[in-house]
């Protein structure tokens, strides 16, 4: 098998200045591209494994190719698996759909990625799958239809995509949820396939506040399987991987000449240049957080006897905006104290333009029980 530095320098000689240099899973495959007019030719096939478990490095490798390639004349598989995150869609709320306190604490992370559709968490026992096409070529329930495909015939697991493009086995247990994004010109279509992913790590992981309201997109809940259950020790994510890889090139039987063999990356700016940036901005708080739609939350607070009145708490209700604090407000002003609701209003002015946090009631309560003789003088001055 080919060594990373040999991939590296043999990507511009194999396929120009943005492909890749094509390696079997059974040895070097490297050929010089057909000789007849490439204008006559169906899409060449190719599948690119990643070397990485970091869901950023992936993720940002799936932009950078949907960016640079054009793929008009070929078609690509891209197989990965991540170490333990949460993935979320483009348009979700990662505190609704992500246990972030428990993440934090297990040092898992949230990830967005480019895509819509729903939160999923992903670990060393599921595989990723990418296609990539034209727009003009764009297809998922035949992309769905090669993976029920392969489950049948190689692992004889009865699989079915359903009207949701998830597909499912048994009695409608989802082992994949799907999402896509179409381009002016290009577009691709991936899925996680459950193999052995840590069934009670998922759970966990995705028990997020679902008590948040907010117009961003909403996970769907399912029941869920593990293909390795059904399918027995010849069920692993390498063996799927390779099935899956080899059903994609084989599948062009009119001209085996167009499939090129499994192709080894390393998702890194020195082989892709341009995609550590792409990888930084996937990292940053500014998409992770920032990409949030409006939303809002709302909290009892207990309040300290000088503010009590005839309750001894307040229905505080916060709304954010792409990650930031747009207003804390009270939502029983009219049966509270003028004195609390000008705290409120203080602690309103002072919040407006924060990072929102979910320890953010913590603060307001915390603030509410400020010496009140402190917040008097300070209304007179």
């Amino acid at each position: 098998m080919l060594s990373l530095k040999k991939l590296s320098t043999n990507l511009v000689r194999n396929y120009g200045p943005l492909g890749a240099v094509s390696t079997s899973l059974y040895g070097s495959t490297s050929q010089p591209s057909p000789s007849r007019p490439r204008a006559t030719e169906p899409p060449k096939r190719v599948v690119f494994i990643s070397q990485s478990t970091d869901v950023f490095s992936n993720l940002a490798f799936e932009d950078w190719l949907y960016k640079n390639w054009s793929f008009e004349k070929r078609s690509i598989l891209f197989l990965w698996r991540n170490s333990p995150c949460v993935v979320i869609g483009r348009h979700q709320n990662p505190l609704v759909e992500a246990n972030i306190p428990y993440l934090e604490s297990a040092g898992v992370p949230v990830a967005r990625r480019g895509s819509g559709g729903g939160a999923v968490y992903h670990d060393h026992g599921n595989l990723n799958c990418t296609f990539f096409t034209a727009k003009e070529r764009y297809d998922r329930r035949q992309n769905l239809e090669l993976i029920c495909n392969v489950l049948n015939h190689d692992f004889g697991i009865q699989a079915r995509a359903n009207n949701r493009d998830d597909i499912v086995v048994g009695h409608d247990n989802k082992v994949s949820g799907t999402a896509a994004k179409l381009g002016r010109t290009s577009a691709y279509h991936h899925c996680t396939l459950l193999v052995r992913t840590d069934r009670q790590q998922l759970r966990l992981a995705l028990q997020g506040d679902k008590t948040i309201q907010s117009k961003a997109t909403h996970s769907v809940s399912s029941g869920v399987a593990n293909l390795g259950d059904i399918g027995g020790k010849d069920m692993t994510v390498e063996k799927l991987l390779a099935s899956l890889g080899r059903t994609f090139l084989t599948e062009q039987e009119q001209d085996p000449r167009l499939a090129n063999g499994f192709t080894l990356i390393n998702p890194t700016d020195d082989w892709f240049p341009g995609l550590g940036k792409i990888e930084a901005d996937l990292r940053s708080v500014e998409w992770i957080e920032g990409k949030t739609p409006r939303f809002t939350i709302s909290r009892s607070v207990s309040l300290p006897p000088c503010l009590a009145g005839t309750s001894a708490s307040a229905n505080i209700t916060v709304q954010a905006y792409h990650g930031v604090v747009e207003e804390v407000r009270l939502e029983d002003g009219l049966m509270a104290c003028e004195e609390l609701t000008d705290l409120v209003l203080d602690i309103s002015t002072s919040l407006k333009g924060t990072p929102y946090t979910p320890g953010i009631f913590c603060d307001i309560s915390n603030r509410l029980r400020l010496p009140q003789p402190l917040h008097t003088q300070r209304s007179f001055l």
